[in-house]
């Protein structure tokens, strides 16, 4: 079998990851049962259960690149991959479209990071073997893309029609199925989990605020983000000065992020899961991890539209999408669920039989395939569009070299 390099952009070896970390925790943990030999890249190292877990730094990742059969990298973290790393057959994730959820970054940090992800996303075009995407409108965006740079050119179409051998769909998974806990149906409480600057936690306060009027015990629980220095936390303070303007403190909560092996205990404590946004292309394209993690924890989701948590949640029963971005909207369907027994009874099982579908070794037979057999995808050198780096203009030191040295 293959020796795996996993080059993660968050930390994985604290037990807190978030969405991204959990990924590439479970990948190591499927690869490692697969009898691949994995090490782990990722900032501040640590330890992880199912392989070696080392800090992400050039020493390591030449290190680590030169002893690898395969990489496998997510967003930024490849810049690193690709400048220390020597040529490897390289699989990079892209079910996080970070570079369409940092659009909404423009109004407080000025084009740079739009600039970054450019750049870090037309790279890993380029130089990727296999990529991976979270949904099928994901997987067209993506192919848009690597039609312009070149990557679906003329001999990858001839050899692989359908481009499966490209782009694979490989959405989050979750682990084994827990036992559904008994909830108490007098005090209901809902949890919306970690704010994001794309989410709109207000409506979702507002919502609560109304359905108390005739659920007086519901409650509304945000948890803290464990990495806020890599995610701006503009909306997380919003949703914390609305609580505190309305008076709010006494039904939400801002709770600390639960560590990932302690999360189903945590989920037991709720009875169900809100999520809130407005509509945008991060709308169209995003999968939501929560929604995944949510239902594994036999937590009915009542969430915005969005196409692939609409498509999911109808698919499963296991939820229901709200067209109408009103707290009003909200708080209805949130009465009309806590009310109905069997109705929400209904939803849980819904959750049960998507968890059986979603199992992590099953969503990731893509990755498992590649690893078992690496290949380089030889068209890229070929077709694939190079980056024109700008030359920067000569100083005032260069003009004067160039004369001197009888250029004009």
């Amino acid at each position: 079998m293959s020796r795996v390099m996993l080059v993660c952009p968050e930390p994985l070896g604290h037990g807190q990851p978030a969405g991204i970390g959990i990924r590439f925790v479970e990948m190591a943990r499927v690869l490692a049962a697969d009898s691949h030999e994995v090490t782990a890249l990722s900032p501040g190292g640590g330890t992880l259960r199912d392989c070696r877990c080392e800090e992400l730094s050039p020493e390591n990742l030449a290190v680590v690149g030169n002893r690898s059969d395969v990489a496998i990298v997510q967003g930024h973290a490849a810049n690193d991959l690709f400048a220390h790393a020597r040529p490897l057959p390289t699989v990079v994730d892209l079910y996080d479209p970070f570079i369409v959820e940092n659009l909404h970054y423009f109004h407080d940090r000025g084009a740079e990071v739009f600039t970054h992800d450019h750049a870090t996303l037309m790279q890993s075009l380029l130089r990727g073997d296999l990529f991976l995407c979270a949904s099928e409108s994901q997987r067209l965006f993506y192919l848009g893309m690597l039609l312009a740079t070149g990557r679906l050119n003329p001999a990858v179409f001839d050899a692989d029609p359908d481009l499966r051998g490209l782009v694979r769909t490989v959405p989050f998974g979750v682990q084994a199925a827990r036992p559904v806990p008994r909830r108490d149906a007098d005090h209901p409480a809902v949890l919306f989990g970690g704010i994001y600057d794309w989410y709109d936690p207000i409506l979702a306060i507002d919502a609560v605020a109304l359905a108390r009027t005739t659920l007086p015990s519901l409650t509304l629980t945000f948890t803290r983000h464990p990495n806020p220095d890599l995610t701006p936390q503009g909306k997380a303070a919003e949703a914390m000065r609305h609580v505190k303007t309305k008076r709010y403190e006494s039904f939400v909560r801002f709770e600390p992020w639960s560590a990932y092996d302690d999360r189903g205990t945590f989920f037991d404590r709720f009875t169900l899961a809100v999520l809130t946004f407005p509509q945008s292309l991060e709308t169209e394209l995003s999968m939501r991890t929560r929604i995944y993690d949510y239902l594994w924890g036999a937590l009915p989701v009542i969430s915005s539209r969005a196409p692939g948590t609409a498509d999911l949640l109808s698919k499963y029963g296991a939820g229901i999408t709200i067209e109408e971005h009103s707290a009003e909207a909200f708080a209805s369907v949130l009465k009309a669920i806590l009310r109905d027994r069997a109705r929400y009874e209904d939803l849980v099982s819904g959750t049960r039989t998507f968890v059986r579908e979603h199992q992590w070794e099953r969503v990731l037979q893509p990755l498992i395939e590649f690893c078992r057999s690496p290949r380089v995808d030889e068209t890229k050198e070929t077709f694939a569009a190079h980056l024109q780096v700008p030359e920067r203009p000569p100083s005032i030191l260069d003009r004067i070299k160039r004369r001197i040295g009888g250029r004009t």
